[in-house]
């Protein structure tokens, strides 16, 4: 018979010990060795407000932000979500042009949907707050050699948006601000991997 008691203690044990703002998921408990109630337990606790619900077999044990007043809960933003499923499942993620020009500072716009191209299988993730995740498959495996994470971002955004998106006076300021941070040793060993079009113009950035 199992004990129902224990299985929850041990379960909010593991869940604090991970610490607050930790993103977990079911198989996390696979050492209690009784996964039906494990998923019974879990939805209870989120109920509460112990933990909160991401998407489907992923919670997350919620920082708590104190405004003075009342706590409440900081739920982790969904590109978190996406590379630590990523790091669960142990594959490579990349973000789309979109997304990436959004980190770079080339639009101020923030995307609903989240894309990534992947060397895992291709997947949705269906956020609980109506958003999505998607794991796009790629063979293009150059796509994850870059060593320096700049010049990955920028091969992407001008690689999916266009050198017409990116070659504005004002877009071009940001990526030769960004490109002035990249090591040139980075710069040296990355710059041959994009397309040579690509290629072509983050060089005559660097070079201006």
């Amino acid at each position: 018979m199992i004990d129902e008691t224990s299985i929850v203690s041990s379960m909010r044990t593991m869940i604090q010990g991970w610490g607050r703002g930790r993103i977990f998921f079911l198989t996390d408990f696979a050492c209690l060795e009784a996964p039906v109630s494990v998923r019974k337990f879990i939805s209870e606790m989120a109920e509460e407000g112990f933990v909160a619900r991401l998407a489907r077999g992923i919670y997350c044990y919620p920082r708590l932000v104190d405004n003075g007043y009342t706590a409440r809960m900081a739920l982790p933003e969904a590109e978190e979500i996406a590379y630590a499923l990523a790091e669960k499942e142990n594959i490579r993620i990349l973000p789309y042009g979109d997304e990436a020009a959004y980190r770079l500072g080339l639009t101020s716009m923030r995307i609903g949907n989240l894309r990534y191209r992947t060397d895992g299988s291709h997947r949705v993730i269906n956020l609980s707050k109506g958003r999505k995740i998607y794991f796009n498959h790629t063979s293009e495996m150059k796509m994850f050699a870059y060593r320096n994470e700049t010049m990955r971002l920028l091969a992407t955004a001008i690689r999916d948006l266009g050198e017409e998106y990116v070659c504005t006076d004002e877009k071009t300021r940001i990526i030769r601000r960004h490109l002035r941070q990249v090591p040139e040793q980075d710069y040296m060993r990355d710059i041959v991997l994009p397309p040579a079009w690509v290629r072509e113009i983050i060089e005559r950035i660097w070079n201006g």
